[in-house]
This record gives C-alpha cells, structure tokens and sequence, in this order.
C-alpha cells in the first residue's frame, strides 16, 4: 500500500470546492436511480454493478478525506475563517457519506428488478410479480 500523503492546510479551500463538485454530482446520480426505482427493469446487471463498484470505492475515498479533515482540525493555530471552512468541509463529507449509502443501497434494491432478473424469470413468476405489484426477483 503507498504511503500516506497529508496535504497543507493551504490546500483547504481545494478540498472544499472539490467536495462540494462531488456532493452535486453524487446528488444528481442518486436522483437517477431514485427515478429508476419505478422502473428498474431499464437497467442492466452491468450497470447496478458499475454502480455498486464506483461507490464503493469512493467510500474509500471519502474515508481519505474525512482522515486529512481531521488532521486538519487538530492544528492549533487555524485562523476563524479556515475553522469555519473545515466545519464546512466537515458537514460536505458528512452529506456525501450519507449519499453514498444512500446510492449503495437503492443499487443493491435496483438489482433485484434489472432487466436481466425479468428476462430470467418464467412467465408465472412475471405474471405473480405483477399481480401482487413487485418486480420479479423481489
């Protein structure tokens, strides 16, 4: 595993800009699957997959960032305003981790009625997911 790398303080103001790009974009994922819960059928087993991958590895990621934050919060002499902005930080990664386990687990509901679960199903298991109103494999 490589080395740790622990970056300035000086590098705050990126870390917050950069977290507060990935919320909106992790924000925007979540909502297309949230769309996608009523009709799961239009996705793949690679794409619940793909998505299961990638935000799981950007748990990882997170953990990354909340570790510098917190190193971050224990130097004495942070000014008010770069306290303030490492609160902010703070809450971003917060939300974000709360999203992700949001996404992980809509994908992990999504699975069950992807489009190769319905095409593997017989015609009585279609016929008695529809009628008690759930997606095959539910």
């Amino acid at each position: 595993m490589p080395e740790r790398i622990w970056h300035p303080i000086s590098k705050l103001e990126f870390f917050v800009e950069h977290t507060r790009r990935w919320l909106a974009d992790v924000q925007e994922n979540a909502d297309t699957l949230e769309e996608a819960r009523t009709k799961p059928h239009v996705l793949a087993d690679t794409d619940v997959v793909r998505v299961k991958r990638v935000y799981t590895e950007q748990a990882d990621d997170l953990a990354l960032f909340e570790e510098q934050a917190e190193k971050w919060g224990q130097l004495a002499d942070l000014s008010p305003s770069r306290r303030a902005k490492l609160k902010n930080l703070d809450e971003q990664l917060a939300e974000l981790r709360e999203l992700n386990k949001k996404v992980l687990a809509l994908a992990d509901e999504l699975a069950k009625g992807i489009i190769d679960t319905v095409m593997a199903a017989s015609d009585a298991e279609l016929g008695l997911a529809a009628l008690l109103g759930r997606s095959p494999g539910a």
